[in-house]
């Protein structure tokens, strides 16, 4: 063997088949050979071959084959047709014909379970199951009943040698990160096919609000709206939990928008491509502000404001609570300094309701209670000046409901700041029936002077975040309960298969278990939002007062340990 360069990688001696060189089979083909790993690309379709053909040398399999040659030379081969289980069986049989003794097969299927491919396959199949060809570094790997351990040892080590992290998992359709992000690109989708909020909307809430590096919209696009839409209606056919798939995917499938790969999906992909909306027309803010609550949002919420150049007051319930709330917030402003582009302006907090009388802009973020809120805008609609804004921070209720009783139907919307209110850059913009297109526009106003996003979505339960966040935490507690996997397990592989910031133990235990299962509640009562009911998993973390951080050493996983560890009942 010829020396190799100093630092270049050693070659590796595993020669890997990859049968079927649709997208998946050319991203499996590209990222192997890419790591230096023998490569041969099987396919009967000679536009797939020709295909395989174009990719740089670097990217390029050793060999191009027809099956089944190819597949009797290989350490271990990746089948990596489309989805439906009936074809695979079929290849799976071909290519069991062919294998040396004792010759691992992965196979790509991810509503399927190895039960139903065993038989077809032979002894030494695994499952490599992920969403997104094109990011490959890490994958979910599950073990049919019969693998061998000499098998599984040799799949691990070809796996590490492409610099492919491998998270053991259980054998289930959907299997863990990806099943449950499929289910909230899913829900993402219904949003725009209700006609709910824009697929710009939907991606940029999500990309702000919970740091996705794109939003669902573009990683439907990125995973092909086809093979997303085939996925989601065999999950719907075999596990429960997962809706059917939104019509708008069939409705852009028809018109040829794939996705990344035919240039236009939910996005457009195409170089030159525009913004998908018309901005809406500014209008002046206004100066004069109050935020009437004294909680943690409303010194959040009132700090943004004084940072935004804006006259601001916090009125609270006493005199008492209006110290407590501007010591918050003076000290906030002190220790990290004024805004650059704030501007002067200036802040007060009082209990003298009086502020209400002469303001610009009033924003509600008193406790999350319908009666609280709505006796709030009932005075508001009776001592505001005319033309004055009246928005509510609601994170849930019905923006119509909250604000109502103003009697001031073009002049309320919904105005939800996320926390911490001065850090995070998102506010979803609600209007309800009756709201002005000068007052949505002097809204948007006030977010882009606060150095915010607004993004606009209907008024119904969980607005845009919130609906896509909760349900898939809710679905999240039901893979625990149903014991497929541990919680360090199912952070660990929503992180790094799944592309999540955070895993949705951690999230969960961030956000409190009791705020979840409220929200949950609500979403479940909105048949709007296609929700489910609450798992029971959340109800028992409420119940038990494992809540998360806000009970320090009680959250999910210390519930599941000590349940786990429970003695379990004598029968009789």
């Amino acid at each position: 063997m010829p020396d190799q360069p100093d630092g270049a990688p050693a070659p590796s001696p595993y020669t890997v088949a990859v049968v079927g060189l649709g997208g998946t089979g050319l991203a499996l083909v590209r990222r192997l050979a890419g790591a230096g790993l023998t490569v041969v690309g099987v396919d009967d379709d000679p536009a797939a071959l020709g295909r395989v053909r174009d990719l740089s040398p670097s990217e390029r399999p050793r060999t191009v084959t027809r099956f089944p040659a190819g597949v009797a030379t290989a350490d271990l081969v990746i089948e990596a047709v489309p989805e439906p289980a009936a074809l695979k069986r079929l290849v799976l049989a071909k290519v069991r014909r062919h294998l040396q003794p004792g010759t691992p097969v992965l196979t790509t299927a991810l509503t399927t379970s190895l039960a139903d491919l065993e038989e077809a396959a032979g002894p030494d199949l695994f499952a490599l199951r992920f969403l997104r060809a094109d990011d490959l570094d890490a994958v979910e790997v599950a073990r049919a009943a019969r693998a061998g351990d000499a098998a599984a040892e040799r799949v691990d080590h070809i796996l590490t040698a492409a610099g492919i992290t491998a998270h053991r998992v259980v054998d289930r359709p959907g299997s863990l990160a990806p099943g449950l992000l499929l289910g909230l690109l899913n829900r993402a989708a219904w949003m725009v096919h209700d006609g709910y909020a824009t697929a710009e909307d939907v991606d940029t809430a999500m990309r702000l609000g919970c740091g996705w590096r794109e939003g669902p919209l573009a990683v439907l696009d990125a995973i092909g709206l086809d093979t997303a839409r085939d996925l989601l209606s065999r999950l719907a056919e075999t596990s429960d939990g997962h809706a059917s798939p939104a019509p708008v995917l069939d409705e852009l499938i028809a018109r040829g928008a794939l996705g990344r790969k035919s240039g236009r999906g939910f996005h457009r992909h195409d170089r030159g491509a525009g913004p998908g909306r018309p901005a809406e027309p500014t209008a002046p803010p206004g100066r004069r502000v109050v935020v009437v609550g004294s909680g943690t949002m409303a010194t959040g919420i009132a700090e943004s404001f004084v940072r935004g150049g804006f006259d601001t007051t916090l009125l609270a319930r006493t005199e008492e609570k209006a110290r407590a709330a501007a010591e918050r917030v003076e000290f906030a402003l002190q220790r990290t300094g004024p805004d650059a582009e704030g501007g002067e302006s200036g802040f007060t907090a009082t209990a003298d309701r009086s502020v209400l009388v002469a303001v610009d802009l009033v924003v509600e973020a008193v406790v999350e209670d319908l009666e609280v809120k709505r006796a709030l805008f009932a005075e508001l609609g009776e001592v505001c000046a005319p033309r004055t804004l009246l928005a509510t921070s609601t994170s849930s209720l019905s923006v119509a409901d909250c604000t109502e009783p103003a009697g001031r139907p073009a002049d309320v919307l919904g105005l939800h700041f996320f926390n911490p209110a001065p850090v995070m850059r998102l506010v979803e913009l609600v209007p309800a029936k009756g709201t002005s297109a000068h007052n949505l526009a002097r809204a948007r106003a006030v977010a882009e002077q606060l150095g915010k996003q607004a993004v606009r979505c209907g008024d119904r339960a969980g607005f845009i975040v919130n609906a896509l966040l909760f349900p898939y935490l809710n679905q999240a507690l039901e893979l625990l309960d149903a014991e497929a996997t541990t919680t360090a397990g199912l952070d660990s592989a929503a992180r790094s298969v799944g592309g999540q910031p955070l895993g949705p133990v951690r999230l969960l235990d961030t956000v409190g278990a009791d705020v979840a299962l409220e929200v949950q509640r609500r979403l479940h009562a909105d048949p709007r939002c296609r929700s489910p009911r609450s798992a029971p998993l959340l109800e028992q973390l409420v119940a038990t007062r494992h809540l998360g951080r806000k009970t320090p050493g009680k959250g999910a996983r210390t519930y599941l340990a000590s349940r786990a560890a429970a003695p379990v009942p004598a029968t009789v």
